[in-house]
């Protein structure tokens, strides 16, 4: 079973060519299971209870929304998005990246594990599909695959398609409960026979059993429905909002700060378990804790106090806010390989050189 599918996210050792090759995601597999039921829901069942010319206009609607999604959700998952050099070359092993011989994975536009020159500087080597991604956004769980230029707008497309067909979905449940209260006798007639009891003084207990199952589908099923397209619809938005920046999802991930990180320094030091960036050195006249330039003097209270000089305060400020960025970022860094201030000889040529 490990061989067909893993929620392992361990180290492969050769790369891996599209999100169909085994073993595939878990994640991935459950996303097709609820894409075939809710499918065959929708198409044997919702559609099949609306009025004839609602069925008709849903029917349509429907075949071009899962057709749509279909594609765009095979297409994002088959197409390799790694670097165009990468793809010529063969699939061997790709060997262990040993930081004995090398800081980074990507050092000065070229790749240590693929053994190729990147072609920006926008490229990732992910260590899950252990192969450098053009232009790398994330990698996708529910595709088992990477997200980079060669298919980002497919990936877009799917998890659009997938928005609409939810939004669809619930919005047809919703016509349906009203309809169920209001005029239950226009429903089709393979409504009626879940229903049979078109008002709410119902005398028979069968008919009312019906019909409590009947709502209680239209109820679940909506909320169901209504709950994904919610979820869908933050992702869009994320990432409308992240191409209005400018940057990928890795990019927006990696450089984004904790906001709580302003408010740690007020007028008072305060005690920071930052591992690796804080020491403290003791002397006769006064404690010291150093990070960087910066300084907190002891007073007699033994309360710490910000350095007075303006200058030194923005200093400490600016460099415990960096501090504290790294490590949280140092989280996300645990699957992705990522050096930040590396540049890359194409920019190096045109003189535009990050510092």
């Amino acid at each position: 079973m490990h061989r067909c599918c893993t929620s392992s996210q361990a180290r492969r050792s050769y790369r891996r060519i599209n999100g169909l090759e085994l073993p595939l995601n878990y994640q991935q597999v459950i996303g097709w299971i609820v894409f075939i039921a809710t499918g065959l829901v929708n198409f044997f069942v919702l559609v099949q209870i609306q009025f004839d010319e609602l069925k008709i206009t849903s029917l349509i609607v429907y075949v071009f929304l899962y057709v749509s999604h279909i594609v765009a959700h095979i297409t994002a998952s088959y197409i390799d998005p790694s670097e165009d050099e990468l793809r010529k070359l063969p699939i061997n092993n790709v060997p262990e990246f040993d930081r004995g011989l090398h800081t980074h994975v990507i050092e000065n536009g070229r790749c240590h594990l693929c053994n190729i020159y990147t072609s920006s500087k926008n490229t990732k080597h992910c260590s899950l599909c252990n192969k450098c991604i053009d232009h790398f956004d994330h990698h996708c769980k529910w595709l088992n695959n990477c997200i980079g230029q060669r298919n980002y707008t497919s990936f877009v497309a799917s998890v659009t398609t997938a928005l609409l067909i939810s939004v669809l979905t619930s919005s047809l449940c919703i016509t349906d409960i009203v309809m169920f209260f209001v005029y239950p006798q226009k429903l089709s007639n393979f409504a009626q026979n879940f229903i049979k009891c078109p008002s709410m003084s119902i005398t028979s207990t069968e008919f009312c059993k019906n019909s409590v199952i009947f709502l209680g589908f239209l109820i679940f099923f909506c909320v169901s429905a209504f709950a994904i397209a919610c979820a869908l619809l933050h992702l869009c938005c994320f990432h409308i909002y992240i191409s209005i920046l400018g940057v990928s999802t890795y990019e927006y991930i990696m450089k984004s700060g904790t906001p709580e990180a302003s408010s740690i320094f007020s007028n008072n030091c305060r005690i920071l378990k930052i591992p690796g960036k804080m020491y403290v050195s003791k002397s006769t006249e006064r404690n010291k804790v150093e990070m960087g330039t910066s300084e907190c003097a002891t007073t007699s209270n033994g309360v710490g106090k910000l350095n007075s000089s303006p200058a030194s305060s923005n200093t400490n400020v600016a460099n415990l806010i960096g501090i504290l960025i790294n490590n949280e970022l140092d989280r996300a860094k645990r699957i992705f390989i990522y050096d930040k201030n590396k540049i890359h000889p194409q920019k190096e040529q045109s003189g535009d050189i990050e510092s």
